[in-house]
């Protein structure tokens, strides 16, 4: 009877407790701007993102990508990849451990309509319990880079971590 009111009492709160840490709290992957406002385009210019260096970058959001435990990289503050070509794709999709998640970015650069003046670039933005609703993009010594907006009432707890990758339009002049 003792061991059954240990259990009773002890075994909730630890798995409680499990749950809550398992996936942790991801913020390294996002930078800490408020919540950004709605925005009727898909076009979208905006300052820098604190915590990141550089200038911003005019942007067209060509799609925000994601999905469950598909694995990749994220490197804050590291460049956002050229898409110009199949085997800029092909190399950028290597990263990912589902074929679910190379098949939908595979897709969306076939389905992008580039512009002679534009060019694609994408990255991976974010990876935990939550998938950002919008990005912003700066130029700095180390190239474009694209950074998620901080999710305004963030998971606490997840299954498996979620993967981001965003694919923007930027001017061709704002490559250098």
């Amino acid at each position: 009877m003792t061991m059954r009111r240990l259990l009773g009492s002890v075994l909730p709160a630890l798995l409680l407790a499990g749950a809550l840490t398992a996936c942790g709290d991801d913020t390294g992957s996002v930078s800490d701007d408020p919540a950004p406002t709605a925005s009727t385009s898909p076009t979208a210019s905006t300052s820098p993102t604190k915590g990141t260096t550089g200038d911003a970058v005019d942007f067209e959001v060509v799609e925000l990508i994601t999905e469950t435990a598909a694995g990749g990289s994220l490197e804050s503050g590291a460049a956002a990849v050229p898409l110009g070509d199949e085997t800029a794709v092909q190399e950028f999709n290597a990263q990912f451990t589902t074929e679910a998640l190379q098949t939908r970015v595979q897709e969306a650069v076939d389905r992008a309509e580039v512009p002679d003046d534009m060019l694609l670039y994408g990255a991976v933005v974010a990876i935990g319990c939550d998938a950002p609703g919008q990005v912003s993009v700066t130029s700095g010594a180390q190239g474009l880079v694209i950074t998620a907006h901080k999710i305004p009432s963030p998971h606490l707890e997840c299954f498996a971590p979620m993967t981001t990758v965003a694919l923007v339009l930027v001017p061709a002049s704002a490559v250098s």
